[in-house]
């Protein structure tokens, strides 16, 4: 049974940032918003959007997860996008989830036995492919404009990578700073950054999956 509440865990967030708890499914937030005015006005924003990606830096901080079933869960956060991330729960349970190349690794709880699994199955992999490659039109699923921030959903034209994933900027400095995901099953979960600290670099310590040995005694 818990093997089953982590696989449906996996589907809700970057690639499973959620805590092992029963949800029930809901449906999917409605589209990002009206298409670009017009070719020129798109190609304007994905050029912006696709600068701030790539300049990225390392960060820390805090994070606050809105789960499907109406949950929510809190806890800390290092991130070296697009490979390496790290989520640390400290309400709504004591997961701790990291992401490592292809792969994530969920533990219940700190020192944990891992479970693995591919991040290719996960709505994170457009995210991912948003950063490593960059975004194209044909990515663009919805745009919304704000006062102070901006928002691009996206998803893969191909159909080979699962779910949307939308990406929340402030308007003022394009920093990335939350991320709505919705897997093949409609399951909506929505990340927010905040107390962000940016760093030249994060120790490879910061993703390191400690796994506990247990007393035989």
């Amino acid at each position: 049974m818990k093997k089953s509440k982590n696989k449906i865990l996996i589907a809700l967030l970057a690639a499973a940032l959620a805590a092992p708890l029963a949800i029930a499914p809901v449906k999917a937030a409605p589209d990002a918003g009206a298409p670009f005015a017009d070719a020129a006005t798109q190609a304007a924003w994905i050029k912006r959007i696709n600068g701030a990606l790539q300049d990225m830096p390392p960060v820390s901080g805090k994070f606050h997860q809105n789960l499907p079933n109406g949950a929510q869960a809190t806890g800390s956060y290092a991130i070296d996008w697009p490979n390496r991330l790290r989520f640390a729960y400290e309400s709504g349970g004591e997961t701790v989830v990291t992401v490592k190349g292809k792969f994530v690794a969920v533990q219940d709880a700190p020192g944990g036995e891992p479970n693995w699994f591919p991040v290719a199955l996960t709505p994170l992999a457009v995210l991912r492919k948003a950063i490593t490659d960059g975004i194209g039109a044909t990515m663009v699923a919805g745009f919304t404009l704000r006062d102070n921030n901006y928002s691009i959903a996206l998803k893969d034209p191909s159909g080979d990578l699962p779910g949307q994933a939308e990406l929340f900027f402030t308007r003022h400095s394009d920093l990335l700073y939350a991320w709505r995901l919705t897997d093949v099953q409609n399951l909506v979960t929505l990340v927010r950054l905040s107390e962000i600290i940016t760093h030249e670099a994060l120790a490879p310590t910061y993703f390191e999956i400690i796994e506990y040995e247990e007393d035989d005694d």
